[in-house]
């Protein structure tokens, strides 16, 4: 994956990172936690964010079901 800087806050990069719980790939900003489900729409903009993609877990929680892959 090329390095892409946050399009929505521009504070950090974008990686890669996996739900521990289903293997699922997506790509987050670690800063403000704006979610893509697919490399290519990276650029796009996106209203989707952690928290309502882990609907399931609690903000204290989250962050252990899931690991930075790249």
């Amino acid at each position: 994956m090329k390095k892409v800087a946050c399009p929505h806050c521009g504070q950090d990069w974008v990686h890669m990172y996996r739900r521990k719980d289903t293997g699922a790939l997506f790509f987050m900003c670690p800063e403000c936690e704006s979610l893509w489900l697919e490399e290519g729409a990276i650029e796009d903009p996106t209203e989707l964010y952690l928290s309502e993609y882990m609907t399931q877990y609690d903000a204290a929680s989250v962050w252990d079901v899931i690991e930075q892959v790249t």
